[in-house]
Formats: structure tokens, sequence, C-alpha cells
């Protein structure tokens, strides 16, 4: 047996773990799940556990393979466990937890895996010597049901210390769950929603982002469900409210050194990498907000990054540079992200258009310092600041013609990606929010 199995299966016969959870992200984002009884687990972690292909192609909406597609019922594929992943749920302490990577028959990465999408950029990345840090901001409500209705918590505003006390309780549960889990908490907010907060996480390796993200969204779910409230990270819940974003920020690094400043600009080489993002905006969309109901957070005003802009310090910019009080700036934010992506695709997507702009030595254009929507139409246009997609089928058409970002997902990924969406734009594009809400509140 392995040396790492066997350190999983002590660790498992150690902690008394009844369940092991070996688990995976699929193209509509969902957190799914096998628990497996841990006398099952060393054959299992060795053979791997063996799934339909249609695995990776359901959409949000239903349990229906996607159609046009060349997996589904007939042909399988194996989940193994990454022992590094290893938590121990705080709510239900008898049940461990695992990523899982997809792998064929004959042991090489499958192509629909989107861990093995995120792991070929990181070695892109490393070919050139290079590093990446990164972490994600998660807003989310708690909010209340009666009768399939969703109603406040709580009604204050942002950074109130009444918000927090409000929730005291929940948010220290959720805060200690992480650290139970191995995840270093930074901060907490009452943000400017109406019962809506803010956790914040330690920067990782993009592949520990990933499976962070993971992690704290089902966190947020499980501690709020144990207090009888709804957990929702949705990015728009109620019309004309605040929406939830879980911001990227990520920084390039040389060995120790942290390459994102020289002096107190970008430094070149992290200025033709946001670059490169910048350019694949509309496309990358799909992938870092992918639901349709992304799109109703992303919109002129929300702070939430509706144009196709960099700025520093801009936060209704979509790419923010933030300064630092002394030195120059360490990190850079993506605010176009939300709990709907799927994290691994996202990161991937993230660093390919990222790395597309360090080979072809793109350059930036002005950063705009202003917030864009004030600006007239006219000026707007004089300055080429354009908006980025205003619904997922938009995003959609600019990713199936964005070279860079499909051969980041690799041609079967891609199309099985791009299916699903499409499936799910067709149930919900064009319906009514409350209906929306009602489906997706509890699905990511």
């Amino acid at each position: 047996m392995p040396e790492v199995i066997q350190d999983l299966v002590d660790i498992l016969e150690k902690r008394q773990i009844r369940f092991l959870r070996l688990g995976w992200v699929d193209n509509a984002g969902v957190y799914r799940v096998h628990a497996i009884r841990a006398p099952r687990i060393a054959k299992m972690a060795q053979e791997g556990l063996g799934l339909a292909t249609g695995a990776q192609a359901v959409p949000v909406h239903e349990d229906v393979v996607a159609a046009g597609l060349p997996i589904g019922p007939v042909g399988q594929v194996w989940l193994l466990p990454d022992a590094e992943s290893f938590r121990v749920l705080p709510w239900e302490p008898e049940h461990g937890a695992v990523m899982g990577s997809f792998v064929s028959q004959d042991g090489s990465p499958w192509a629909y895996c989107p861990r093995a999408a995120l792991q070929r950029q990181i070695d892109r990345l490393s070919e050139r010597g290079l590093t990446m840090q990164a972490a994600f901001e998660h807003e989310f409500m708690l909010l209340r049901e009666k009768d399939g209705i969703l109603s406040h918590f709580e009604s204050s505003h942002y950074a109130s210390s009444h918000g927090l006390d409000a929730a005291g309780p929940v948010l220290d549960e959720m805060t200690r769950s992480l650290e139970q889990q191995g995840i270093a908490v930074e901060s907490m907010l009452k943000e400017a929603g109406l019962s809506q907060f803010e956790i914040v996480t330690e920067h990782g390796s993009p592949l520990l982002a990933a499976d962070q993200f993971v992690t704290v969204r089902e966190t947020i779910s499980a501690v709020a469900m144990r207090h009888g409230l709804i957990g929702t990270c949705l990015p728009l819940v109620f019309e004309e409210e605040a929406g939830n974003g879980w911001h990227l920020h990520f920084s390039l690094f040389q060995e120790a050194e942290n390459l994102t400043a020289e002096g107190p600009v970008l430094g070149e080489l992290s200025a033709s990498f946001l670059a490169g993002i910048l350019e694949h905006l509309p496309g990358l969309c799909a992938l870092t907000t992918p639901s349709p109901n992304s799109f109703r957070r992303i919109r002129p005003g929300a702070w939430a990054g509706a144009y196709q802009i960099w700025g520093y310090d801009n936060k209704e910019a979509a790419l923010r540079v933030p300064s630092a009080r002394r030195g120059g700036p360490t990190n850079i934010e993506l605010k176009v992200v939300d709990a709907s992506a799927n994290p691994y695709l996202a990161l991937a997507a993230v660093m390919g258009a990222g790395l597309d702009g360090v080979e072809r030595g793109l350059t930036l254009p002005e950063p705009v310092m202003e917030d864009a929507g004030s600006l007239a139409k006219e000026e707007r246009q004089e300055r080429g600041i354009e908006s980025l997609p205003s619904l997922l089928s938009e995003a959609l058409a600019c990713l199936r013609s964005d070279d860079v970002l499909l051969e980041v997902l690799g041609p079967e990924l891609a199309e099985a990606y791009l299916k699903v969406k499409e499936s799910e734009v067709a149930h919900f594009e064009g319906g009514a929010l409350e209906a929306e809400v009602r489906e997706l509140a509890t699905a990511y």
C-alpha cells in the first residue's frame, strides 16, 4: 500500500472516523460527495471511486446529463483522494472529507478533471520559475426561511457592531469550524447588505485556495443550518440589494519575492499578467461568474466590476490594485468572481489568461481612476471603456471565441462545460429572480 494511503488510513483510525466523504466540484459549480465507510478506504484509495462519466455533465437545476456530449451513462472514470486535503467536519466529527482528482483507467488525468486543469497552469507558472499565492473573500447572507420564502435575519448596515453582535454565535462557530479544518481566518465583517457578512481567509497556493473555497462554502451552509438559518452565497438574492461576491486576490512570486510591485506601482511582469487577464475578461466571466444569477449582481454602482477596466484603489473596476500605506501594492483583486464558480476552473482560467499576457508581453492601458459608471456614455466610448457581459449567454459566447481560455480547459472539458452552462441558460435566463432564488439559494 502506498505510504500516503497508509497515512490516510492511520489518520482515520486515530480520529475514529466512520465515514470519509470523497468530493469533487462539477461543471455546474456544485460540490458533490460520496461517503465511504472507513474499512473500505484502503482499497478505494488505491483503486479510486468509480463514477459514471456523466458526473461532469450535470447542470445545477436537474440531475440530467447535458445533451450532445460523449460522456453520460456509459463509461466509467475513477476519483482518487488527495490525502493532503483531509479534514474532519466539526459539525459531523465522525466524518472526514477529502477532495478527489479524476483519472482514466490507465491512471492518467481524465480530460474532464477540473483539478487537473488547474495543475496544468500551476506547472506552466513553475516552468517560468514562478508561483502564485491566492485567496478569496467570502461574502454570504444569513436568512430565515418560512413556507419557502426567504427573509432577512437582521437589518444593520456596513461594519455595524450590532450586526456582528446579532450574528456573533453563528459567525464564531463558522470561524472556529474553519480553523478546526486547518483554514486560517484573517477577519470577518458585517457587510453592506442586510444580513450580509464576509469572512476573509489567508493566502495559499492555487490548489489550496481552491480547496479552501469549497470548504468555506460548505461550512457557511452547514453551520447556518444548525442555527436554523439559511447560509447562502448566491450572488444576488434580493432585487436592488447588495450581492455576494467572492473576490479573488492573488500575487506572483519568484521564490520568496513578491513580484506585484516595483516601487509604488505594478511590476513589469505582474502588469503583463494583469493585462492578459484584462484582455480575456469577457470570456473569463463565464468561468468566474458562471451562474445566470451572477450577472444580476454585476451592475454599475454595485462595486462589482461591471466594466472591463483596471485601476489603483478603484472598487468599481473589475481589476483593482490595492495600495499599501508603506511600499508598493502586494496583490491584485479580481472582483468578477462569485461562489457559483468551480474554483479550480476559475483559477486555471485566471492563470492561463495572465500567462498569455506575459508570453505576449502585453502592456496595460492607463488605469481608470474614477467610477466608470458615472461617466457619460460618449466619454466611455472615447476612452475605450467597455461593459462586461450582462448575461451568462453573452459570457459563454465570449468564452467560445476565446482560444486561449479554451486551450486552458482543453477541448473535452471546454465542450462539456459550455454544454452544461448552456443548459442552465435555457432553464433560467429571462426568468423571475424569485423563482431563480428558490432553486439556487442552497445549490452552491
